[in-house]
């Protein structure tokens, strides 16, 4: 019987960087809904859930999703380990967990789907493709068992741990893992959504292609257009992890 693939958006509003950015627009289109139309490509999951806090302010974020036809699950803000946790409990006929960021509006539907296989074909616990990362910054994906998941919030005892989700599954031993790596190492390109300038280059990429188009094709106009590629280039890659990592402290339970 083949196993039901939820699929989770992390998202909320009180983003550090750039505040409210899953609510700005591109062609009178949220990149929140723009992204939950990209992942509604996807051929290999079966629903998608849009997880956000339970601040007041992340009331916008289940107003967009009611609108758009899209279940809103509600739990804690820094502890994202346990909102995927108590998200997972409520949709108990899913077996496989598929954990994709708010902010990657333009996440493709066919990389999701190569990593469900990788998945699938190597029956593991987990599977991604950022263990290495090849994919351009704003296509990472991962799905993980229920098991896992559980595992993790039970003994996840790191800020890092509780606020990144799968940094104890990633780092585990008890776990077999599959990473899902292309045969070029696009890694440089910055496709995500985290500051000011990562905004102009997703808002021109939106602007300048269509819904269905692949990651490639959003390579191809950066390359053709260096000034808007280069707006945010300067931008390390996983800056809230590393500084969270930088920061880390134990949580006492």
């Amino acid at each position: 019987m083949k196993q039901k693939n939820l699929c989770i958006i992390q998202v909320r509003m009180g983003s550090t960087r750039l505040p409210n950015k899953a609510l700005l627009k591109v062609n009178g289109t949220s990149l929140l809904e723009y992204e939950i139309n990209r992942v509604r490509q996807s051929k290999k999951i079966d629903k998608i859930i849009v997880a956000t806090t339970i601040n007041k302010k992340d009331n916008k974020i289940e107003s967009l999703c009611k609108k758009n036809g899209i279940e809103c699950f509600r739990g804690p803000e820094d502890d994202v380990l346990n909102r995927f946790y108590q998200c997972s409990l409520k949709y108990h006929q899913f077996r496989n967990i598929i954990r994709i960021t708010g902010d990657c509006p333009l996440i493709d539907p066919e990389i999701i789907d190569r990593v469900i296989a990788l998945f699938e074909k190597g029956a593991c616990d987990y599977a991604s493709n950022v263990e290495t990362e090849t994919f351009p910054d704003g296509m990472d994906v991962e799905i993980f068992t229920k098991k896992a998941l559980f595992l993790a919030n039970r003994n996840a005892n790191l800020a890092s741990q509780r606020e990144h989700v799968t940094q104890y599954i990633r780092k585990s031993k008890r776990l077999k893992k599959k990473n899902f790596v292309s045969p070029i190492n696009w890694s440089h390109f910055r496709l995500t959504v985290d500051n000011k300038e990562d905004f102009e280059v997703i808002k021109f990429l939106i602007k300048h292609s269509k819904l269905s188009d692949g990651y490639l094709s959003y390579i191809a106009l950066l390359t053709k257009n260096p000034k808007i590629m280069l707006r945010n280039l300067h931008i390390k890659r996983n800056e809230g992890l590393i500084k969270s990592l930088k920061e880390d402290y134990k949580i006492k339970k």
